[in-house]
């Protein structure tokens, strides 16, 4: 019921583990100075030095005596800190000691970045910031954060006796107390910082709950102390920051803040549009930044209810097609209650149940609709409504709440779009006209935010007594420019031509209009198969694949044109089991709509069943007489592309070099199963692959069984190149932060043992492993003149903006017409490469070239693509394997 409606009493919802707070026998806390340590990038930085004498060399644990120097580099970005990586940074001159004295001596909660780092990264001689390219003035979404570096904050544990749900009456609770706790602190809910010590530890006091009086317990504990200089006092700048956040009206939805005064209604579409923003504040290379950006969230005007009624009137009233369509429709939507801006999943209707029904609260029994008048003082009105069910999540599990939460659709409104609106041009278009912000206007909104909040009394009076201060300028950064590369297809000779296209623009589609395929396929054997009333759309498509071909230096022959009485299903599976035999190198089906258990079954039996790349064409794309010559020319890349072809090429100069990409998706069929795709190259050109998929637990982002994946991929190369490859580069999509240390001690101990297992022990290739994150709020804006633009496909930043300690860079390979660009991260986890930052760097935005279902720049290097889109129609369509004829075949396009 609550949480707002909370039937299963989620109490101390958020509580953290204590922390370890002992320190070493004999060793007190200093008072810590700062000082300027080269670090990084070949950057200053700011560091805390000790006021403690180091031990001697001959006092150091045996392990730091004497030891070597590592000469395997499991990844640069890593280090030690202070430890050189190029570009300037000093090496230590004493033992590893000299910078223990740096540490803060009280152990504090490690977030999994700082683990992470730990864990994996180590001392490397490598630089990693690039020098080539064309230098450009940039601005990022980045915001100096000013700290002061004295400060010193007390960390306590909060309880409520009896348990408090409620995050707003947990925060009155602790209002109450002020002249215990003081009136400087920081409260999240279940942690309390605070700039004096308590008098006791612990200490319990009682405070009266604001709407009934009733007296709660409330209980602090002493955890540690928290100096301005550690990394745990960021946390405390970014509660602070929501605290500010609040003082200019902003509401809370789930992590983000909103205006929801100033959200917009597209009454025609029945939904509104509420800005917000996006922030975190982390250590960078260039200090503590403040990280800011603009975000939407769709509302529909209508209740739940509401949407309930609509249902029930446009199926005429009939109660069972009623819940079947309900049910289809609405269950799994994402749903917001307003009177506390929380977020559910409903998982369920329960027809049967009514807001007069009972639960137990705090031992005794009370209805929904009392509970929510005296809580929220909310009055329920249809009290003959189903409820909705909301099941705990795997997080709610493991801490032990096992029960439903029960909601009122009267009460929730639905957030997100239906797959109805998404599939409708007018109403994507005129949503875009409010979300897609252009890059002025975007910094603009930003910018104002900041300083807003340095002009605003009340956000002031939140930092002041913490000593928190923020720059209302955005940080400038020098970005660099990569030239454009240089497309290899061929002229009507056979001879290679170079392709060039508008740097901005990255679009080669008109370019390349005269050209031949780098390698055609010739289609000599050829089925197509439609219903009668598609006949003569078939028949045009015939004709001007056939005329696009020519154009390309691409054989079609006429087809075997099938043709049937219906649209069935199994009529078209029919026609491919009858027709299909040793010669037949594609299977086209013209389909009259996008029904998807038509397309799942056309799929499976031509990739499982009876392998053949095949083509599903809907008509709707062919009824346009004026671009069919145009739709004619993508089907005919794609044809080619499954058929083991070549598209285009750009130049790669590295030999013996082999290029992966990994990405997986969650299975739509077996919920408790996820397919993992690797796609890796065979040649040179980084234009043919080989392509196998694996399945391992659901919400497991890791790949249990890369080792057989990698071993096969490793197989075919040797097969194709009679030798193998000397250096292998593996992009790994959908890995969060908190996932790098699991992925790298897994994938990267899997793919060696693959290396071992092909090439035995004297097989050592080089070796890089790069995390590609697309989901990021990093922004970076071009200066041109008095304007600002998009950054040009190409631009480089590898400084200020990212982490510490990180072999990490942001690339823009892609251009867009509307909105702001993207930029892509990508960190360097582990490299043995041999290569310098400057060739992973233009080697990731030459392979950003080689997707070739788009005459353009993507946003990911073409592996990640296609290793997507493979995983995509495993897990959506086929839920089986494919079978291993198409393996070194592009047929998932």
């Amino acid at each position: 019921m609550s949480e707002g409606g909370r039937a299963r009493g989620r109490g101390g919802r958020g509580k953290p583990k204590e922390p370890q707070t002992n320190l070493p026998p004999g060793v007190q806390a200093v008072q810590q100075q700062t000082a300027p340590v080269a670090r990084g990038r070949g950057r200053a930085a700011v560091r805390p030095a000790a006021t403690i004498e180091p031990p001697s060399a001959a006092q150091a644990p045996p392990i730091m005596q004497g030891h070597p120097e590592p000469q395997a580099v499991p990844a640069y970005g890593g280090g030690g800190r202070g430890v050189q990586r190029g570009g300037g940074r000093e090496r230590p001159t004493g033992p590893p000691t000299d910078e223990m004295g740096a540490l803060s001596l009280r152990r504090s909660p490690r977030s999994a970045y700082d683990k992470y780092v730990d864990a994996v990264y180590k001392a490397s001689e490598k630089c990693s910031v690039g020098k080539s390219g064309e230098s450009v003035a940039l601005y990022s979404n980045y915001f100096q954060v000013n700290l002061a570096t004295d400060l010193k904050i007390f960390q306590y544990h909060v309880s409520f006796k009896p348990e408090v749900e409620n995050n707003r009456v947990k925060f009155g609770l602790i209002a109450a107390l002020s002249e215990v706790v003081g009136a400087v602190k920081c409260f999240d809910g279940g942690i309390l910082y605070l700039q004096k010590l308590l008098p006791k530890d612990p200490l319990e006091c009682v405070s009266e709950r604001s709407y009934d009086k009733a007296p709660i317990t409330v209980t602090f504990k002493f955890v540690c102390e928290v100096y301005a200089n550690s990394p745990q006092f960021l946390q405390i700048v970014n509660l602070m920051f929501k605290r500010v956040q609040i003082t200019l009206d902003m509401k809370q939805i789930r992590d983000h803040y909103f205006n929801i005064h100033l959200a917009t209604k597209i009454p025609k579409h029945r939904i509104e549009v509420m800005p917000g923003f996006t922030t975190s504040i982390l250590g960078y290379d260039g200090g503590n930044l403040l990280c800011v950006d603009t975000i939407h969230k769709v509302l529909r005007i209508d209740t739940f209810l509401d949407v309930l009624y609509q249902t029930f009137h446009s199926v005429r009233q009939n109660a069972e097609e009623f819940r079947r369509k309900a049910t289809k429709e609405l269950v799994g939507v994402i749903v917001l209650t307003k009177h506390n801006n929380k977020t559910y999943k409903v998982d369920d209707i329960a027809w049967d149940a009514r807001a007069s029904d009972c639960f137990e609260k705090n031992g005794q029994m009370i209805s929904y609709s009392d509970y929510y008048k005296e809580h929220w003082n909310i009055t329920i009105l249809d009290k003959d409504q189903p409820l909705l069910v909301s099941r705990p999540t795997e997080k709610d599990l493991r801490r032990g709440d096992k029960k439903n939460l029960f909601l009122i659709p009267e009460l929730c409104i639905i957030t997100g779009l239906s797959e109805q609106m998404r599939s409708d041009f007018n109403v994507m278009r005129d949503l875009a006209v409010h979300t897609r912000v252009g890059p002025g206007e975007r910094l603009k909104q930003i910018t104002r935010l900041l300083q807003q909040i340095n002009e605003t009394p009340n956000a002031g009076e939140v930092l002041k007594p913490w000593r928190i201060g923020f720059s209302s300028k955005p940080v400038e950064i020098a970005g660099r420019t990569l030239p454009a590369e240089n497309l290899l297809m061929r002229n009507n000779r056979g001879e290679f031509l170079k392709i060039s296209y508008e740097p901005r623009e990255a679009d080669w589609s008109r370019n390349m209009r005269n050209a031949g395929l780098l390698t055609a396929v010739n289609m000599d054997n050829w089925i197509i198969i439609f219903p009668r009333a598609s006949s003569t759309l078939a028949s045009d498509l015939s004709d001007c694949l056939s005329k696009v071909g020519r154009g390309m230096s691409m054989r079609i022959n006429n087809p075997i044109a099938i043709e049937m009485n219906d649209d069935r299903n199994e009529s078209y599976l029919q026609a491919i089991r009858q027709n299909l035999n040793q010669s037949i190198q594609m299977v086209v089906c013209v389909v009259p709509n996008q029904k998807k258990d038509r397309y799942d079954a056309i799929k499976k039996c031509c990739c499982i069943d009876n392998p053949v790349p095949s083509q599903v064409v809907v008509t709707k794309t062919l009824q346009k007489k004026q671009g069919m010559m145009s739709v004619a020319t993508k089907i005919a890349i794609q044809l080619n592309c499954k058929m083991g072809g070549e598209v285009w090429g750009a130049e790669i100069p590295l030999k013996g070099l082999m290029v992966i990409g990994i990405d997986t998706y969650h299975d739509s069929a077996h919920k408790n199963q996820s397919v993992g795709a690797l796609v890796a190259s065979l040649n040179k050109e980084c234009t043919r692959y080989f392509s196998k998929t694996e399945y391992h637990p659901s919400k497991d982002e890791l790949m249990r069984n890369l080792q057989p994946l990698m071993t096969a991929a490793l197989r075919k190369y040797h097969d194709v190149n009679k030798a193998l490859p000397q250096k292998i580069i593996l992009y790994r999509d959908g890995v969060g932060d908190g996932q790098l240390q699991t992925v790298f001690h897994s994938e990267q101990e899997q793919v060696m043992s693959a290396l071992k297992d092909t090439g035995g022990q004297d097989y050592r290739p080089g070796f890089a492993f790069v995390i590609v994150k697309k989901r990021i709020q990093t922004r970076l804006f071009a200066k041109e003149g008095n304007g600002i633009n998009n950054p040009c496909p190409g631009t480089i930043v590898d400084q200020i903006i990212t982490k510490p300690n990180w072999y990490d860079f942001f690339l823009v390979s892609q251009s867009v017409r509307q909105g702001t660009v993207t930029p892509t991260s990508y960190n360097v986890i582990y490299d043995d490469s041999g290569l310098q930052p400057d060739h992973i760097q233009r080697l990731t935005y030459k392979l950003t070239h080689l997707y070739f279902n788009w005459q353009g720049t993507i946003r990911v290097p073409a592996p990640c693509q296609y290793a997507h889109k493979l995983a995509f129609l495993q897990g959506q369509t086929l839920h089986r394997e494919f079978s291993a004829y198409l393996s070194d075949k592009l047929f998932f396009l």
